[in-house]
């Protein structure tokens, strides 16, 4: 009788986490690259003072890797979407959720820490019509490091570089 109401929860358990996959996979609708793209300022929940600079450089980025790719229609900027129909946009929003500067000066003097820059975005794109949201994901980049300073324009690029990058890669990958 043990043996019947172990498989019998076993195949509740079972179910129950199966089900909870196939509900996940259904609540987005796909994307629809054949419609222009606003790509709206990027917002931060991250208070750590290096990180300032970074939300703007990552969207920069964004908008060329993704006009250069040919992702969407057209890639544009809020200002330039101002007098499209809201039928043919997409909205393409950030949060920095997850940064770290990473720590070059340690690691090159003591032979410790990181020395690799973080940035964890969560992107969202929304149908501007209904304002539903049909895609969203953690998109992280990693880069030597991140630095804000005026001195090192190198090294302010590469983080956003590589956001963007992975960005566009995983796009791609959802419209095929």
């Amino acid at each position: 009788m043990r043996q019947i109401v172990s498989i019998l929860i076993g195949m509740l358990m079972l179910t129950i986490f199966c089900g909870s996959l196939l509900a996940g996979g259904r609540a987005k609708t796909r994307v629809d690259f054949s419609k222009a793209a606003v790509v709206l300022p990027f917002e931060s929940t991250v208070t750590v003072a290096a990180a300032s600079g970074l939300p703007e450089a990552t969207r920069t980025a964004v908008i060329a890797y993704m006009k250069e790719a040919g992702m969407f229609s057209a890639v544009l900027t809020p200002e330039e979407a101002r007098d499209n129909d809201t039928a043919t946009l997409v909205e393409i929003s950030a949060k920095l959720v997850d940064f770290a500067p990473g720590n070059m000066a340690a690691r090159v003097l003591v032979g410790v820490g990181s020395g690799r820059a973080h940035a964890g975005y969560d992107f969202t794109i929304k149908d501007s019509a209904t304002g539903n949201v049909i895609w969203e994901q953690r998109i992280k980049g990693v880069a030597s490091f991140w630095s804000n300073s005026a001195t090192s324009a190198a090294q302010r690029v590469e983080l956003p570089e590589r956001v963007a990058k992975g960005l566009v890669s995983t796009l791609k990958q959802a419209k095929y």
